[in-house]
């Protein structure tokens, strides 16, 4: 339900529903694998990154997002 409605694992978790949250995360994970199996193979070196940026705190998470903004994609693409 939490899933439906647009709850963030870390809400639980806030709330003293840690169990809650651990399945939620585990609900997101097989989501996200479900879409990526649907869009075909995919280096797996990409689903690690979006696992690892699942598992994030949300402020955390926000972060690395923001870092991989315009200015930082040129010199990850320029490598």
């Amino acid at each position: 339900m939490a899933n439906v409605v647009g709850v963030d694992p870390e809400q639980l978790e806030g709330a003293g529903r840690e169990d809650a949250a651990e399945i939620l995360r585990e609900i997101r994970r097989q989501e996200a694998a479900d879409e990526q199996s649907a869009a075909g193979p995919v280096d797996p070196r990409v689903q690690m990154a979006v696992d690892i940026l699942m598992d994030l705190p949300p402020r955390v998470r926000e972060e690395a997002l923001r870092r991989l903004g315009p200015e930082h994609r040129k010199r990850i693409e320029e490598g």
